[in-house]
């Protein structure tokens, strides 16, 4: 008899979709260097409210949005930070060798 098996007893008959409740989860965030997440934000558990400025929203695109539509944009405005850094360079080394699209 394994430890991680159950007995009989213990495995109960599954949930009808009538027993089942729809919960609704609030996520739990930890403090971060004495912050604490407001949870009257739109963005509730992100990091990034400036301390004279408060939450920076300027053109409310986060208003409506829940924190996973949130985090997808955070991501999103990564991604395409870093190509843009990564167009820089190529712009750069372009201008810096006349020669390369000579042939």
């Amino acid at each position: 008899a394994s430890p991680l098996r159950m007995s009989e007893s213990e495995i109960g008959e599954p949930a009808t979709p009538d027993e089942i409740e729809n919960v609704v989860t609030v996520p739990f965030v930890a403090p971060i260097n004495g912050w604490v997440p407001d949870e009257s934000l739109p963005c509730y558990g992100l990091p990034g409210a400036i301390s004279p400025l408060g939450f920076f929203d300027p053109l409310g695109f986060t208003k409506d949005m829940e924190l996973r539509g949130v985090k997808r944009f955070r991501e999103a405005e990564i991604m395409h930070g870093r190509v843009a850094m990564m167009a820089t360079i190529g712009y750069i080394i372009g201008e810096m060798t006349p020669n390369i699209n000579d042939g």
